[in-house]
């Protein structure tokens, strides 16, 4: 009997022809997209150009004015949590105040520097500045 040769079925071909195929197909599937793109390109109505500078005059100006109504927005929103920060320390505590240090009671040391209380500064007003407040040394 004679060996007759199998030829693959359409559905049945090898792995090898398959991946041959894919990168044989693969730059058409690519150039693709890009063919389409050019065609509705082509299909578009293009304004004319006093169309075009009458447009891009209008979104110039709108954002000019949608800037201008942001920062306004912003500014008094800053003024009014300002207002109510200052507000908030208006308390009777936050309003005792502190008696300046005597430069001659600053520079005296006292005898015994261990033992003298350290004295605490006025925290200026922006708080985000202040220094840490200096507290007595623990005793030992």
């Amino acid at each position: 009997m004679a060996e007759e040769k199998k030829t693959p079925a359409k559905g049945e071909e090898s792995k090898l022809t398959k991946v041959l195929n894919w990168f044989k197909t693969l730059p058409g599937r690519i150039a693709k997209p890009f063919k389409n793109m050019v065609a509705e390109l082509k299909k578009v109505t293009w304004p004319s150009k006093k169309k075009w500078i009458s447009s891009s005059i209008a979104v110039l100006v709108f954002m000019l004015f949608m800037g201008v109504v942001i920062g306004l927005l912003d500014l008094g929103a800053t003024a009014l949590v300002n207002t109510m920060a200052r507000g908030s320390s208006s308390t009777p505590a936050a309003q005792e105040e502190v008696t300046p240090v005597q430069e001659d009671e600053a520079t005296e040391a006292p005898a015994d520097a261990t033992d003298a209380p350290v004295e605490a500064t006025e925290a200026p007003a922006d708080a985000t500045d202040a220094p840490v407040e200096a507290t007595e040394a623990p005793a030992e």
